[in-house]
């Protein structure tokens, strides 16, 4: 019959989860999400789009294209996508990618064709199938990252330094955070900033938050100092039998560094974690982060776990590839 392709939906979430998870056992992926959290991801954003191959009524490849807002210097859109194990050679892997980066440059040209695009994905580290799939693609290699993991049962005592006030997440105030998240991480390599439509999908309305046990730092005026954020998701990260809390987001405003908030707020929220009953912790961290975040895990008692290349493919404003 051979493989077919076509845009996945909500009712093909179970089975996308499905394939998710044969992909994970063989190896680790950084985007092994539940149904539940597809259909979050599909619904939360109009241009998040999915796509499957099919052999028959078999799912054995996917691709997932999410694109954020423009900031006003450049589009980036994410790219996700696996082929099932026992589907790997067949050529199946080139022909999503083709497609997604199809239609990266479409969205690209909606979305914002006066800025240029940066199409993102990453390849896992020795798995030279990937990287060179994504080289001969035309992306080029960047940055690294590493999912760290830690015990909960051998975390460091340490406590948020004097003279800040430090609570849970409240969604009443999750737009005076998003401010302070975009300020704590402005001077951060390729940062895109977090619109109002990203935050409300992914930090304050999902399924996976856990604001109870995310720790928000404030100074004297009550102003936002610093923050570390805790999800929990469906499949943990770290392949672990869990449950395992995620920390997506630890980030300090520029005024209040060097002080030890992002290692007291992290100890905290570790402390929460393993008081509700959480086993093991996680984390990505750009391996070369300019605030010294690696350094800070690993005193927290994060360990690197694996580590993921990352590669992009840069294409200028779309309004210049139109109007030739």
């Amino acid at each position: 019959m051979g493989i077919t392709t076509r845009v996945l939906g909500a009712e093909d979430a179970d089975a996308l989860a499905a394939l998710m998870t044969r992909i994970e056992g063989d190896h680790p992926t950084g985007f092994c999400l539940g149904a539940g959290e597809i259909r979050e991801v599909m619904g939360g954003n109009a241009e998040n789009v999915f796509e499957g191959a099919l052999d028959g009524d078999d799912l054995v490849a996917y691709t997932a294209v999410l694109p954020g807002r423009p900031d006003g210097s450049r589009l980036y859109v994410t790219l996700f996508g696996d082929v099932d194990p026992a589907r790997l050679g067949e050529g199946t892997g080139t022909l999503m990618l083709s497609r997604a980066l199809h239609r990266s440059r479409s969205l690209h040209a909606a979305l914002a064709p006066v800025v240029p695009g940066r199409f993102a994905a990453a390849a896992l580290a020795g798995r030279e199938d990937q990287a060179d799939l994504l080289r001969r693609a035309g992306m080029r290699p960047g940055r690294h990252s590493f999912l760290m993991v830690a015990d909960l049962d051998r975390r460091p005592a340490v406590e948020p330094p004097a003279g800040y006030a430090v609570t849970a997440f409240d969604p009443a105030a999750a737009e005076e955070l998003r401010q302070a998240h975009n300020g704590a991480f402005a001077d951060h390599p390729d940062r895109a900033g977090a619109t109002p439509e990203f935050w409300a999908m992914f930090v304050v309305g999902p399924a996976h938050a856990r604001h109870a046990l995310s720790a928000v730092a404030r100074d004297a005026s009550g102003a936002v100092a610093a923050y570390v954020l805790a999800h929990e998701y469906a499949v943990p990260p770290s392949g672990g039998p869990g449950p395992e809390v995620h920390v997506p987001y630890v980030g300090t405003l520029p005024a209040h560094r060097g002080h030890g908030l992002a290692t007291g707020l992290l100890a905290e929220v570790l402390r929460r974690a393993s008081d509700a009953g959480y086993v093991t912790a996680s984390l990505n961290v750009d391996t070369a982060n300019p605030t010294g975040a690696l350094g800070i895990y690993e005193r927290a008692g994060f360990r690197p776990l694996y580590r993921q290349d990352s590669y992009h493919l840069d294409a200028p404003p779309a309004g210049d590839r139109l109007s030739r």
